[in-house]
């Protein structure tokens, strides 16, 4: 009874640090595998969070998660070839994983270079942030209301070149979309007509959405053609990046 008293004990011991062990090299691998390079978190900030700071702590935080999950390859080879011999069938199944979901990583990491997208941009899962951005702006966008809008204003309000528009002028339309810094410029298309653009981002990168008449072609960068990037939502309305 003693006996059966100590060896459970020294069970009890050993059990918390085998639970943590397969939360560190396993559990949190598949987590980050699932949120990173599959585009997932990159998806839901664009669709929720798209603020140029959300950005920044995403591409921080991806290069903290590579290394981890590097280390975390060179571990399981570790525990492979020293562990191998000693471990029942499961710990062989958990080791194999503990190699397999890092590597499932690089390649979902490499993945999103080959999105059939075209555009030159060089960050790829920006591509798949712009996705969920674009999902937003259906969701949120009162398209036919803005239009009307536009409609209201005169041939003095905009001009070829783009004129930054104040808060206080904006409708109810636009004021939900709640852009980075309330910045909004308006000007004429290639027709004609009144383009309103809504701006986010902040420094050496902007993107945002562009809402026109159906007819309004989706323009081309102003001064960074090398980086353009264009998505439409619907006709005359677009996503872009540069």
């Amino acid at each position: 009874m003693q006996n059966q008293e100590i060896q459970q004990s020294e069970e009890r011991k050993v059990r918390p640090k085998l639970n943590k062990e397969y939360v560190i090299f396993l559990v949190l691998p598949v987590i980050f595998t699932i949120l990173f390079p599959s585009g997932v978190l990159w998806y839901l900030c664009g669709r929720f969070f798209p603020y140029s700071i959300f950005y920044v702590h995403i591409c921080m935080l991806y290069a903290l998660i590579v290394f981890f999950i590097i280390f975390c390859f060179f571990m399981g080879i570790l525990r492979l070839f020293v562990d191998w011999g000693k471990q029942n069938s499961m710990k062989k199944l958990i080791i194999v994983a503990e190699i397999g979901i890092p590597l499932a990583f690089a390649t979902l990491f490499i993945i999103p270079y080959f999105i059939p997208i075209e555009s030159d941009l060089s960050w790829p899962w920006f591509k798949i942030y712009m996705y969920g951005f674009r999902e937003r702006i259906r969701s949120k966008a009162d398209i036919p209301a803005i239009r009307d809008w536009l409609k209201t204003l005169s041939k003095e309000d905009y001009t070829d070149y783009a004129i930054r528009l104040h808060s206080d002028k904006w409708p109810k339309s636009l004021k939900v979309l709640n852009p980075y810094r309330s910045i909004a410029t308006i000007f004429a298309d290639k027709n004609g007509n009144p383009e309103v653009v809504l701006w986010w981002g902040g420094g050496f990168m902007h993107w945002g959405v562009a809402i026109g008449m159906e007819n309004m072609q989706i323009s081309h960068s102003a001064f960074r053609d090398y980086s353009a990037y264009r998505l439409p939502v619907e006709p005359g309305v677009y996503v872009w990046f540069e």
